[in-house]
């Protein structure tokens, strides 16, 4: 009754509100007559500490190698789906591109101790070319292999 009252002074009024106040109040007054409610996000479970672990130690070793989910899901005993998305709620990122970071990360090693080419680091850390290596690079760190060398 009383947003009914208000949205008929609203209505009435010589100087109504801003717009979005009246269709504030109907869509109070909605909600409370249909009982609308907010359903609660879904939110999928993390992987466990142990998991997680688990699962970064396998990439840790198989950095360089290719990586199917199939083989990190198997690792720590999940179906592909749910260790995807579980995997993203524990670690932030999803797997592909935690595996992207930590290859980012070895080939950071190897410029900075080393005066290889850009085109031989990208081979050594398993990316399939230079032009894929320096995307990805770009991408983690807001700069391309050879400018991040530089300034190193």
């Amino acid at each position: 009754m009383a947003l009914a009252s208000l949205i008929a002074r609203e209505i009435e009024s010589d100087q109504p509100f801003h717009e979005r106040h009246l269709d504030g109040l109907v869509d109070g007054f909605l909600t409370l007559l249909f009982d609308i409610r907010l359903e609660p996000e879904r939110r999928r479970p993390a992987l466990s500490e142990a998991q997680l672990r688990q699962a970064m130690a396998y990439i840790d070793a198989h950095c360089l190698e290719t990586i199917r989910l199939s083989d990190l899901a198997g690792e720590v005993g999940l179906s592909e789906t749910y260790f995807s998305h579980a995997f993203k709620a524990a670690a932030g990122v999803s797997p592909h591109r935690w595996v992207m970071q930590e290859r980012v990360r070895r080939a950071q090693t190897l410029l900075r101790e080393g005066d290889q080419p850009v085109s031989w680091v990208a081979a050594q850390c398993g990316f399939a070319d230079q032009a894929h290596f320096s995307r990805v690079f770009r991408s983690v760190t807001g700069m391309t292999p050879g400018a991040w060398k530089r300034e190193q």
